[in-house]
This record gives structure tokens, sequence and C-alpha cells, in this order.
């Protein structure tokens, strides 16, 4: 419609053709911006066990009888493609979660009993898209309850951090300032850790977070290999291990997810995401072989690398590599 008003101008005004450059570029601005407004919270993540509501996120009660969130915790740096473990302490009788992003169309609502749960919180995994628009966000949390009514708004902040996603990506995020341990064991028994940190085949860990507790709160690792690797045929294994507590009193919950070509696994073993935590007296200083096996999947020998570009040489470049200090031994 803007352009067919220029068009008009343009026969009673003559207007310069300076003018009529500047009013297309406002278009293309306003396109842009349009683009911005018309993002939905499914552009940020998904929840598994979830039911999605394209609508605005539901007002707070005003109610004194409705549930309370007695505190949040999660991880404030994110992954493209990776995770969040998210625990949610309630007393409250609830009836579902409710998750979305701050100023952003829709929601997700999480059935109470689809919960992870323990006696002390309710535990939800965030699964973030591989192409995440924004650097820094908020996502905001609330409960429901039977009657309908709404706790008060909780938010947590959180910010990307630069990471590779490639053909096959492996990741795991946790939610305590502790140096957690992502190993990836490949069809060919060469295994991938801070120890390894790429493979003849050209994975790389290129997110080495709180190493040797040497803090940078990054909380996540992850392990990629780009469009030049070789994604072998085979079977993997994804183990995780708490290298040391870094002195911090409380468990750790962690998540692992494992994507090929953009698309969740399904694993031959374990789950994918897969959620669980770790008490401070797991901590084992562990090297090559350690840790908890979380997941096993298969990559068909069809879908991976053929012969001729398994014979080419993989040229390691360090571009992109994020390295914390190396771990204390």
């Amino acid at each position: 419609m803007k352009r067919n008003r220029l068009f008009i101008l343009l026969a009673f005004f003559s207007l310069s053709v300076a003018v009529v450059f500047t009013a297309c570029k406002k278009d293309k601005d306003d396109d842009s911006n349009n683009q911005t407004e018309n993002l939905i919270a499914k552009s940020y993540f998904t929840i598994e066990n979830s039911g999605y509501q394209n609508a605005a996120f539901p007002a707070e009660s005003t109610s004194g009888n409705a549930p309370v969130i007695d505190a949040i915790n999660g991880n404030t740096s994110i992954l493209e493609g990776g995770s969040n473990p998210i625990s949610i302490n309630t007393t409250s009788t609830i009836k579902e979660v409710l998750i979305g992003v701050q100023g952003i169309q829709g929601y997700y609502t999480v059935p109470a009993n689809l919960l992870k749960s323990t006696n002390d919180y309710q535990l939800v995994v965030l699964l973030f898209s591989q192409t995440l628009e924004k650097e820094s966000f908020v996502i905001v949390f609330a409960l429901r309850d039977n009657a309908g009514l709404v706790s008060t708004w909780e938010t947590i902040t959180v910010t990307r951090i630069s990471a590779g996603t490639g053909t096959l990506q492996v990741s795991c995020s946790w939610d305590q300032p502790n140096d957690v341990d992502l190993h990836l064991v490949e069809p060919n028994t060469e295994e991938i850790y801070y120890g390894m940190e790429q493979s003849a085949n050209g994975g790389i860990l290129d997110i080495d977070s709180n190493a040797g507790c040497y803090l940078d709160y990054v909380n996540n690792e992850n392990i990629t290999y780009s469009a030049e690797s070789i994604v072998e045929g085979g079977n993997y294994i994804v183990r995780v291990d708490l290298y040391s507590n870094c002195d911090v009193p409380a468990n750790t919950n962690f998540s692992v997810t494992a994507r090929y070509q953009g698309n969740l696994i399904a694993p031959a073993s374990g789950s994918n995401p897969y959620t669980g935590s770790f008490t401070p007296a797991d901590e084992d200083g562990g090297d090559l072989g350690s840790g908890r096996q979380v997941m096993t999947f298969n990559i068909p020998t069809s879908k991976s690398m053929s012969p001729d570009q398994k014979a080419l040489k993989f040229v390691y470049s360090k571009r992109n590599l994020v390295k914390s200090p190396q771990k204390m031994r």
C-alpha cells in the first residue's frame, strides 16, 4: 500500500528520485521490524509433553489464594540447539506450569503430572532453537491451579553463547557454578572430552565451561561436527561427569541433548533430552572413560559420510573455539 501511495504522489507532485529511494528504504525497514514483532514463543524454544497456546501470556491473579512460586533456578547462559533445566519450587497444588517469552506472543502449558518432580521442586527442560533471533531475552514462568488462578510471574533473563550447531551436536547444560564434563565416544571408540577436544573425524568440544573451577558461569558444554567433519555411521555413547563440585552445597540439575541434522535423535538407550542431577559427593576429578552414561544413539551408515569424504584429511580450524583454562591435575 505504501508503494501505491508513493506512485500516486509522484504522478501529482513529481517527487524526486531521492525521495522515492528514501520511502522505499523505509518500507524495507518496516518489513524488518514487522518480522521481529511477529516472532512467537515457538521461535525460541520448545518443551516436550506440553501444549502450546497462541495467545498472550495469562495475567497474574489478584486473589490471595493463587499459587505461589517459592523459588526458580536455571541456567542464564544458553546455546542454540541446547537445553536448559529449570527447577521450580512450590508448595502449592497446581494444575500446570506456564512458560513464555516476555513481550512475545504464545506460551506453553506443562501439566503438573507430566513434570519431572522431586520432593522439593518441579523440573522442566527447555529445548532451544538452533537459530535464535535474539542474543538475550526474558523467559516468563507462572503456575496455574485447578480454579484457574495464576501465580505472580517469575522471570529468568538468558543470554546466547556462541557455539557450533553443525551436522551433529551434543550439548549439556546445568544449573550450578561447578565443573561438569561432557564426553562423547565415537563409533571408532575415540572419545571427545576436555582431555581430547578434537577427534580425527573433526568432532570438537568447542565449549568447556568452568574448567578446574575457574568459573565462567556459562554452565554449558558443547560438542559439534561442522559440515566439513566426518560423522561416522555407528553407535555413539554420551556420558556426563561431575569433575569438581567447586564447593557448591546444592545438588546440580543437568540436561543433555543430541541433534543430527538439526533434529533430536531417537536414542538407542536413555532419553533425549536426558535429565539428571549430581550431588556434591559425585565429584570425582574424572578423566578418559569417566562419567555417567546418559544415552547411546546410532547414526545409520547410509546417512553418514561417503567413503570419498572419509578419505579426505580433516583440517582443524581454531575459529569459534571457546575455551576455559585447563583443568588442574
